[in-house]
């Protein structure tokens, strides 16, 4: 027994991993302007060890994206298989672990983003100076969204 229930939990944690894989792999996470102008922006993905050895802080928010990143295939792949469960028993004391599965890691992916991105907020700060700020890009927000 199919419902529709089931379904929209497809649609809602598609759109979520959709956004996070976009998210993690566009290439804004921060941004630097000059003087309230665009200068350039600047990714996690791919892995920049330059960056990463000498900002720790920039390597701390990439892993945990990429983190996300795992959390987000195991939620797709748990709900194939509470999917499958339904569709061949109807729902059951078995497939009930599943949906904790599947809550469990979207509350990690939340937790993992909100730090990943407020590590980046905290420590631009002490790099912005007069001429130059730096900012959260389009990136981050769309990470942000699908949290």
């Amino acid at each position: 027994m199919y419902t529709t229930k089931l379904f929209n939990l497809g649609i809602l944690i598609l759109a979520a991993e959709i956004l996070n894989l976009v998210g993690v792999f566009s290439p804004c996470w921060f941004s630097e302007s000059y003087e309230n102008t665009y200068y350039f922006c600047i990714g996690i993905v791919p892995y920049n060890s330059i960056l990463s050895s000498t900002f720790s802080w920039y390597a701390a928010s990439s892993w945990l994206m990429f983190i996300t990143v795992a959390f987000t295939i195991i939620t797709i792949l748990a709900y194939f298989k509470v999917q499958a469960d339904v569709i061949r028993h109807g729902y059951s004391c078995g497939s009930r672990k599943w949906f904790i599965i599947i809550s469990g890691c979207a509350l990690m992916v939340v937790l993992l983003t909100i730090s990943a991105v407020t590590v980046l907020g905290v420590n631009f700060s002490q790099y912005n100076d007069y001429y130059s700020s730096y900012n959260l890009g389009y990136s981050a927000w769309i990470s942000i969204s699908a949290a």
